[in-house]
């Protein structure tokens, strides 16, 4: 039977001490900086690097503007 770790614990265990309050400063850090931690094998959809027919259309209105 395997062991799940909340992310939290992954990156506390990643320090000497399970330091916690550095991994809840990582934590907050990565969610200022605007990334968010997922479940492993969960898909997004904004994770793509493929523009959508949208986005291209969002380009091109931006293009003719200037």
């Amino acid at each position: 039977m395997s062991r799940k770790l909340t992310p939290r614990q992954v990156i506390a265990r990643s320090y000497p001490t399970w330091d916690y309050g550095m991994a809840d400063r990582l934590i907050a850090w990565l969610d200022d900086c605007g990334y968010e931690i997922v479940e492993k094998g969960a898909t997004l959809q904004d994770a793509s690097l493929v523009p959508t027919a949208t986005d291209q259309q969002e380009q091109l209105k931006l293009a003719r503007a200037h």
